[in-house]
């Protein structure tokens, strides 16, 4: 992974999540070098202030999100960053995207519900690993939400021709 993404998830990281649910130096090295590792990096002033990235699941065309963060809540930044990673997975040929996250923060905010208005659905729980959910991407569901969050297109979001079901 370039240091400097690196660097920019790690400080994001330290301001947004607690000490046991941040990635060590060697641990996002590691997911960095999986299959398919995407990073989108939202600046502000030419400040980082939100990131997604995630990469190949290990189960066929599905994309596992792994980590998200943003300085700045309630704004919608997070949501534009979901809606781009559909979108990105959509035209790249996935079609599921796979996260697991908590159903309540230290804060009290109702996790599972927040990705649930995206069309998440909860896959499993496991009390060690957290709540497991699902997007299955169909074109009326990425652009729905790029509609919402990013901004109206012209014309059909559609899967690519290389797509394989």
């Amino acid at each position: 992974m370039n240091g400097d993404i690196l660097r920019i998830i790690a400080e994001i990281e330290d301001e947004c999540f607690r000490s046991e649910l941040r990635y060590s130096e060697r641990e996002l090295t590691i997911r960095s070098k999986k299959r398919g590792f995407t990073c989108f990096i939202v600046y502000l002033e030419e400040r980082p202030v939100a990131f997604v990235f995630g990469f190949d699941d290990p189960e066929r065309s599905a994309y596992f999100s792994d980590s998200a963060a943003t300085l700045i809540e309630r704004r919608r930044v997070g949501s534009i960053l979901t809606a781009l990673e559909t979108l990105y997975c959509l035209e790249n040929g996935y079609v599921s995207e796979k996260m697991i996250t908590e159903e309540l923060d230290e804060s009290g905010r109702r996790l599972r519900e927040y990705w649930e208005r995206f069309g998440f659905y909860v896959t499993g729980r496991d009390p060690k690993i957290g709540v497991e959910m699902r997007l299955e991407f169909t074109p009326e569901v990425v652009k729905k939400l790029s509609d919402k969050y990013i901004g109206p297109e012209k014309g059909p979001v559609r899967p690519p021709n290389h797509v394989s079901l």
